[in-house]
């Protein structure tokens, strides 16, 4: 299952996907925007269950969660502008499941039952793909030299995979082949 850092990457991603084309050019700005910094805390957010380890990858990394996290997504925008932004609703929700759909593709052979409830409530099976896109992390004996081996490596393969698509959603968003480049504003005339 990725790291902490993997999970926040694949929100970057998620949030920069979804930002309009061209939108910011400094990267200081496009990180600090606010529903990039959402989209990056909601993708970690399920792991808060390792702070009860019987509950970990359940209920926290499932569909049913998802929903959930739209439904308040689209609340809070309700209640901050006063009408539901279903964009951000949904931005919200995909960064959340970027974590199901990288833990769905990571290794699990540390704890059983492996993988995921993936579709809780409404199935309590436990689903991993058995593609080991992503190296398992090692939680046990945190501080030992193993441990910190595994975990780095861990960490540098989610940056090499997640950290290349990062970069490409940014160079993909810096361009945006409807504008008319000869045009300094951009318009059509």
């Amino acid at each position: 299952m990725p790291t902490p850092i993997g999970h926040a990457l694949a929100g970057l991603a998620v949030a920069w996907s979804a930002e309009p084309p061209n939108e910011t050019r400094s990267l200081r700005r496009a990180l600090a925007r606010p529903l990039t910094l959402v989209c990056m805390a909601l993708a970690v957010v399920p792991d808060l269950d390792l702070l009860y380890p019987p509950m970990h990858r359940s209920a926290t990394h499932s569909i049913g969660a998802t929903i959930l996290v739209t439904i308040i997504a689209a609340g809070v925008t309700g209640w901050v502008t006063g009408r539901i932004n279903w964009r951000i609703a949904f931005v919200c929700a995909a960064a959340y499941a970027s974590h199901i759909v990288t833990d769905w593709l990571g290794t699990d052979r540390n704890y059983a039952p492996y993988g995921i409830q993936m579709f809780w409530p409404f199935d309590k099976g436990w689903y991993i793909s058995g593609w080991d896109v992503f190296p398992p992390v090692e939680r046990r004996n945190p501080f030992s030299a193993a441990t910190i081996r595994t975990d780095i490596a861990a960490a540098v393969r989610e940056i090499v995979i997640l950290g290349s698509v990062v970069v490409a959603v940014w160079f993909a968003r810096k361009r945006s082949p409807w504008r008319n480049r000869r045009s300094p504003q951009g318009s059509n005339t």
